[in-house]
């Protein structure tokens, strides 16, 4: 922990300020950011210095500033402005977890131009051909250092990597955005990212209708990785009273067959650190069980004021989940489309309303007769959330991770379409 000093001072500077408990974080982001098709670099250092802390009564306050100048006074002014708390205070202490998580990666600072002109320019190939137009390539890498002290004697320092390629194109009418991101640069290189957008495109060249007969939907692994990032922050404890989740913990939401977890220590996982915000080992919290709505992150506070142990997901200032994973079946993909020989393959569902439940919008569809994709057309979709869950029936065994998370292609029941 090289900023260990500056750490102890802001510690002892809020303590002089009269505040009783403290927690002191320091993040640098070093970030390389191109948007072209070669390399135009920005480099930027950006540092955050954040102050939270407690006065008599659990009145509880917060500052973040780029310098430690005058933080430890804006912190206790906004201690002092409070309403008291039982619950408020740092976190505990909790055991580091142990090996590596493999997230700092050791090929940064030994990337150079040369490699990410070869990986830019696989990119614009693959997004060149066929009538394809390339309107946005962008590529970013950033380290992020984290160091935490607080009054409970916890000391913390880690490090992680952040390699992300992102790209909108455009063929025949339809445009379409495509992002891929890890802890390792080896892994963005090789994933045929070009091709891949590609062939989503190529899916919609040719208009169609919408098929008469009601076919089921099939949501391949990126498509699900929407959906359940879009679901899993009806999860967070704190405010949870305003969201559609509401009384329905412990009560069925989804087929039996979806099973969620988020695991906050996953190795190698895009959100994966060994302690959040608050200095708090994540934990593997099962959000859905067999369809049914298990757990919720929770802070510190929200944690004790249930009885409960935080989850470890503190980040950009509040709860925010990590890693999702969606339990794979038993079945390849293959085998069950194979079987379902007519079908409509949904690009993407529209966004989740996370106080209403609802999930409305326009979507693209894909339609498959005989095996064979036969072409696109632009729907519309209305459905609550736990209706199309409930709708799930089968998810394939062949496990994708796309960004953060790791899932399976999905079936469900005919879902609502209309033209």
């Amino acid at each position: 922990m090289d900023d260990r000093a500056e750490l102890l001072t802001l510690l002892d500077a809020c303590r002089a300020e009269g505040a009783r408990a403290i927690e002191v974080l320091h993040q640098r982001h070093e970030r390389f950011l191109t948007t072209g098709m070669r390399i135009r670099p920005a480099r930027t250092t950006e540092e955050a210095w954040t102050a939270r802390v407690w006065l008599e009564g659990g009145r509880a306050g917060m500052a973040t500033s780029s310098t430690r100048k005058g933080l430890a006074e804006r912190a206790v002014a906004a201690a002092r402005m409070a309403p008291p708390s039982a619950h408020a205070g740092p976190a505990d202490r909790y055991p580091p977890p142990t090996g590596s998580l493999g997230i700092d990666d050791r090929r940064w600072g030994n990337v150079h131009d040369d490699d990410r002109n070869e990986l830019l320019g696989a990119a614009e190939r693959g997004l060149s051909q066929g009538g394809t137009v390339l309107r946005r390539l962008q590529y970013e890498e950033v380290r992020e250092r984290r160091s935490l002290v607080s009054t409970r004697e916890v000391e913390l320092a880690a490090a992680a990597t952040t390699w992300t390629l992102a790209a909108e194109a455009t063929l025949a009418a339809t445009t379409l955005r495509h992002r891929i991101a890890s802890r390792h640069f080896a892994d963005v290189a090789s994933l045929p990212f070009g091709l891949d957008l590609r062939r989503r495109l190529e899916g919609f060249v040719r208009a169609e209708r919408l098929p008469d007969a009601a076919l089921p939907a099939v949501l391949d692994p990126a498509g699900m990785a929407s959906l359940m990032r879009g679901l899993a922050p009806a999860f967070v404890a704190p405010g949870l009273a305003a969201r559609f989740l509401s009384g329905r913990l412990g009560r069925p939401l989804a087929s039996p067959a979806l099973h969620v977890t988020d695991d906050g220590g996953q190795a190698s996982g895009l959100h994966t650190w060994p302690f959040d915000e608050r200095g708090v080992v994540p934990f593997a919290v099962p959000l859905l069980k067999d369809g049914i709505p298990h757990s919720l992150y929770h802070d510190p506070e929200s944690a004790r004021a249930a009885g409960l142990r935080p989850t470890g997901h503190s980040r950009d200032g509040g709860l925010r989940p990590s890693n999702l994973v969606v339990r794979p079946g038993s079945r390849t993909r293959n085998v069950i489309l194979g079987e379902l020989v007519d079908h409509l393959v949904v690009d993407e569902l529209p966004p989740l309303d996370l106080e209403t439940g609802r999930i409305q919008g326009p979507c693209r569809v894909g339609v498959v007769r005989g095996g064979a994709r036969a072409g696109g057309l632009v729907v519309h979709l209305d459905i609550d959330v736990g209706d199309l869950l409930a709708r799930v029936v089968e998810v394939a065994s062949d496990q994708e991770r796309c960004q953060e998370v790791d899932t399976p292609t999905t079936i469900f029941a005919p879902l609502p379409f209309t033209g």
